[in-house]
């Protein structure tokens, strides 16, 4: 990939049959969750206080995750209710933060990606947490500078006030090959798996580059046919 690898995380092809996949903003704000989290429990120190942060877990808050999305916090809020609702994450709020807990994170990483969760696993989960979350709700001084500030903002934004949705940028198409892509993919599935593709063509072939094996493997794994169909060429995905 031209880059030293930061290491990886398991993907199984049932999830590209899971109603996530639906919706490609969705899909990548989880799968980024599944990365987000801790591979090993780790030690975090929140303002004086050294917190152990469990493997499968990720502590953050609905502003910071907003603004790494590009989401409005109450479209972060609702995604991460959305996830809690369907049993594929516990999150769990404490007075300087937010403990995402990713279910089923060992079956995902140890065994093979599966979305479907079970009650059980999820009390076997929520057992693991417990103790650390009470251990968060004890803390409440010494707040880095940055939790300061974060804090500051979110009060400046009322609960349940409804927030604009960025707009998204105009596009240009480097090629024809792009334009027709576009045009018959929704806008979401472009920006999200062609946006950066790097596409060339002859006769009888086009050749699509990726920036990540990540989007490779989706584009062979569920757009490759359609592109047959839009292109009506031979297509390689590299």
């Amino acid at each position: 990939m031209g880059k030293e690898s930061k290491g990886f995380i398991k993907l199984d092809r049932n999830i590209f049959d899971h109603w996530i996949f639906q919706d490609a903003e969705k899909f990548r704000a989880f799968v980024d969750l599944i990365q987000l989290a801790r591979w090993k429990d780790e030690k975090l120190l929140i303002g004086n206080d050294v917190v152990t942060v469990p493997r499968g877990s990720y502590y953050t808050s609905e502003l910071k995750l907003a603004e790494r999305w590009n989401w409005s916090r109450k479209r972060t809020r609702e995604f991460l209710k959305l996830l809690e609702n369907e049993n594929m994450i516990i999150k769990k709020g404490t007075t300087k933060g937010t403990m995402l807990t990713i279910e089923n994170y060992r079956l995902y990483q140890d065994e093979g990606t599966t979305i479907s969760t079970s009650k059980e696993q999820r009390r076997n989960n929520e057992g693991t947490t417990k103790g650390t979350s009470k251990e968060h709700q004890k803390n409440n001084e010494g707040y880095t500078k940055e939790e300061i500030k974060e804090i500051k903002e979110i009060k400046e934004v009322k609960e349940g006030e409804e927030e604009s949705v960025p707009v998204s940028q105009s596009l240009s198409f480097p090629t024809e090959a792009h334009k027709k892509i576009y045009n018959e993919l929704s806008d979401v599935s472009y920006r999200t798996w062609f946006v950066d593709t790097n596409i060339t063509e002859t006769d009888n072939k086009i050749t699509i580059k990726s920036n990540s094996d990540f989007i490779k493997g989706v584009i062979i794994n569920k757009f490759k046919d359609k592109l047959f169909n839009i292109l009506l060429k031979e297509i390689e995905v590299i």
